[in-house]
């Protein structure tokens, strides 16, 4: 369960910036710059859930996570909604505050997984690979390695180690269109950022301001009939609160933004 959970998470970040000519970057650190000129030490996420009718039905804290000086986050420790602490992810970059590594630890099997992305001189990413442990192990172990293919600075398709495919893409016009290997349309990104989603039974549509950030995120079920719909407000660049309410406009959830800055 945990390792279908990471991938689904792994789902709804950015790894790299699709059809970008130059301007490739990683798991969710691409607005390292505002951190680094805010000065944010740590973030810490205030989640309200509320019930059909729009009232408050729990509330906690989510998610906290530690920066370091340059702006990248380094720490984060994740929890379920009752505030049981999940799961705590350290992040290494290398000097272009890209992933080289991450490694989640679940807080309730002990167990560990660990990512590490390599890079070519373009600063694409070329590969990454899973490694598990559990509790009772001494070591991890390989689980599997993904592959990344460009022609002329875009993204391609991503294959496993024995070459077969796993997802592909295409340009049309200034979108690229992402497919699963079973060539089912799954995404859309526009200016390195996606702009669509579509899982197993909901689509996501995006939509992003000027530096990218999402201002409004639309989930809808495949006939596009509207289910909620999520709209993110900022300060000086940072996100500070994120309003999600159903089809009816009946308030469903609220996330505030805690910053703490050094000094």
């Amino acid at each position: 369960m945990n390792r279908i959970l990471k991938l689904i998470l792994l789902l709804l970040i950015p790894l790299f910036s699709f059809g970008q000519e130059n301007d490739f970057y990683d798991l969710d650190n691409s607005y390292h710059w505002i951190f680094k000129k805010m000065k944010v030490k740590s973030l810490k996420i205030h989640t309200k859930e509320y019930d059909d009718t729009g009232n408050l039905n729990e509330e906690y804290i989510e998610l906290i996570q530690n920066f370091d000086k340059n702006g990248d986050i380094i720490w984060e420790k994740e929890f379920y909604d009752d505030s049981t602490a999940a799961w705590e992810v350290n992040y290494k970059y290398n000097d272009n505050h890209q992933t080289i590594r991450t490694e989640w630890t679940w807080l309730d099997e002990k167990d560990q997984d660990l990512t590490e992305y390599e890079y070519n001189s373009d600063n694409e990413l070329i590969k990454s690979c899973d490694y598990y442990k559990s509790v009772n192990s001494p070591i991890f172990n390989l689980e599997g390695c993904q592959l990344y293919h460009y022609k002329n600075n875009r993204i391609i398709k991503v294959t496993d180690l024995d070459d077969n495919i796993e997802s592909y893409y295409r340009k049309k016009g200034d979108t690229i269109l992402g497919f699963s290997s079973d060539k089912k349309l799954k995404y859309k990104y526009k200016n390195g950022e996606f702009v669509y989603q579509k899982l197993d039974s909901i689509i996501f549509l995006y939509e992003r301001n000027k530096i990218n950030q999402i201002l409004k995120a639309t989930k809808t079920d495949h006939h596009k009939n509207i289910i909620e719909i999520s709209t993110y407000e900022y300060s000086n660049g940072l996100l500070t609160k994120v309003i999600t309410r159903n089809k009816f406009g009946v308030l469903r959830e609220t996330e505030e933004y805690e910053y703490d800055y050094n000094k």
